[in-house]
């Protein structure tokens, strides 16, 4: 007899320090069988369940309800919600003490819901604690009445307080695991692109609108230092600078970064999260695109630029003929005629900005490009005859070189027209009096190419990049009074690429400069 009892208290103790053993356990659902498994072996139950209460226990909010019968979803809801607020478990809680039942059958405190739970005769409940609150609810039954006594209610009380700590910290860990999974939920669905830093200055979560801009993969840069991302990528390295230079330690700032390639405006936002007590900063870093605002910045800035100077200018000129024609019919001398001719310059200076303001508009509204068959020699024809008074104006010399058997093209006439003129037009522009601007037209390779090469002043090697935005005009001293609204190049681009083409240029300072694009012939 006292061998039996010393292989039970044996078999007692394994069972406590197997429960231990849980605490370096995470996996609250592998917590909540093993702690069930143990219990039911070591005091012969035939079924076990597990309460799991949210809320530290203050109430009777499942969050996890463990059952060795084969419940469906819809059943095993109704059921453990049923004890919960009038079986035994419901007394436990309110108690605050474990509960033997020595036969259900006597036993007001137990509640039969079904035929699994009618076979259950004795039955066993004890509450798990922490900080005095009952978060969890251990049911023990067997199929024999009395099968339970006291020793086997301390036991499964001492199990309960063994495995408390695993549990908790099991549950806490699972929580945290859950809200970081709705985090990132909310995050991926955000527009907005948003990062964290931790503390070491390695990233933590990122989401897609955030790898899209910062040109990552976010499986690849989680957990990798900012700081070293920065070295191989210029915008990361944008950001990371002026994060360094604002040397921001608590609450949130805000600056303005230029993504370089791609021509884009961000505001960055940088949120600096502090643990109490503690050196520990990690950030939140959104990033918000207001490239469309500050397009919309430059327009207005360059449309007052251009009605105080590209406008003004021939206005001025139509005042000061206009007075000279008023002195002169005031006097009865007829008008003389230059007057009239530099009137009418002025009047076609400022119709010819309007113009290009406005193509600009109809293309950035269309939608798709109309298309028909197009004779290439015949529209340049026309746009050398729109050309041929302004380049005999500044006396150049102009070349065609032009190929023979170019196919038909198939596009926009309208819209091609303009973009050849465009580039014929910024030659002659740009080019001092007496220079040469050459035509270029031949076909390679189902490919239709247009050049136009001048010996003019050429574009400062620090502002090509930006030579095809919109109201961009390179900053020179030599420039500064020809007339012009900055869409010229960027209405070409526009109209190749609808196209399903590429324009290209090549520039040297005082130099000169060559534009061109290809075109695919039409099939």
């Amino acid at each position: 007899m006292s061998e039996l009892v010393t292989n039970q208290q044996t078999r007692q103790l394994e069972v406590l320090v197997r429960v231990s053993s849980l605490l370096s356990t995470l996996d609250l659902d592998r917590v909540l069988n093993e702690v069930v498994r143990l219990t039911t072996e070591v005091v012969g139950a035939t079924q076990g369940s597990f309460f799991l209460l949210n809320d530290q226990g203050r109430d009777l909010t499942l969050q996890r309800f463990l059952s060795e019968r084969n419940y469906d979803p819809e059943e095993k809801q109704y059921i453990s919600m049923r004890v919960l607020n009038e079986g035994l478990a419901n007394w436990v809680f309110v108690h605050k003490e474990a509960a033997l039942v020595e036969d259900t059958l006597n036993d007001s405190r137990w509640v039969t819901l079904d035929e699994k739970t009618r076979g259950a005769r004795s039955a066993l409940c004890v509450p798990f604690f922490f900080e005095d609150q009952v978060y969890g609810i251990l049911t023990l039954e067997h199929a024999e009445p009395r099968h339970f006594v006291d020793s086997d209610k301390r036991l499964a009380q001492a199990v309960a307080n063994q495995a408390a700590a695993a549990m908790r910290n099991a549950q806490l860990f699972d929580r945290t695991q859950s809200q970081q999974k709705q985090l990132e939920a909310v995050l991926n669905s955000t527009t907005e692109a948003l990062f964290t830093i931790d503390h070491d200055g390695r990233i933590g979560l990122i989401n897609p609108a955030a790898a899209e801009v910062l040109k990552v993969r976010g499986a690849d840069v989680r957990g990798r230092e900012f700081g070293e991302l920065a070295a191989t990528n210029r915008f990361i390295a944008e950001i990371e600078t002026a994060m360094r230079q604002a040397n921001l330690t608590a609450g949130t700032q805000s600056f303005e970064v230029s993504e370089k390639d791609t021509h884009r405006d961000f505001v960055v936002s940088v949120s600096v999260l502090r643990e109490e007590e503690s050196q520990n900063v990690g950030s939140v870093v959104a990033l918000n695109d207001v490239t469309s605002l500050k397009d919309l910045s430059r327009l207005k800035t360059h449309m007052l630029q251009m009605a105080s100077h590209d406008l003004k200018n021939p206005l001025g000129v139509m005042v000061g003929y206009l007075d000279m024609l008023r002195e002169d019919t005031q006097s009865g001398i007829l008008p003389d005629m230059q007057f009239v001719d530099g009137m009418f310059r002025a009047l076609e200076r400022m119709d010819e900005l309007i113009k290009t303001l406005l193509s600009q508009e109809r293309i950035d509204q269309q939608s798709s490009t109309s298309r028909q068959k197009i004779d290439i020699y015949k529209l340049l024809e026309q746009v050398m005859a729109d050309m041929e008074d302004s380049a005999r104006a500044m006396n150049h010399t102009m070349q065609l070189e032009v190929a023979d058997g170019i196919p038909a093209l198939s596009g926009d006439p309208v819209e091609l027209r303009e973009a050849l003129g465009n580039l014929i037009s910024n030659a002659i522009k740009y080019t001092p009096p007496g220079g040469t601007i050459t035509i270029r037209m031949s076909a390679e390779d189902e490919r239709f190419f247009f050049s136009v090469v001048d010996t003019g002043l050429g574009i400062p090697a620090d502002q090509q990049n930006d030579i095809f935005n919109k109201y961009f005009r390179a900053k020179q001293a030599a420039t500064a009074e020809i007339e012009g609204t900055g869409l010229g190049l960027s209405l070409v681009k526009s109209v190749v690429e609808r196209h399903g083409g590429t324009v290209w240029f090549q520039s040297e300072e005082n130099m000169g400069s060559t534009f061109g694009f290809w075109l695919p012939l039409l099939a």
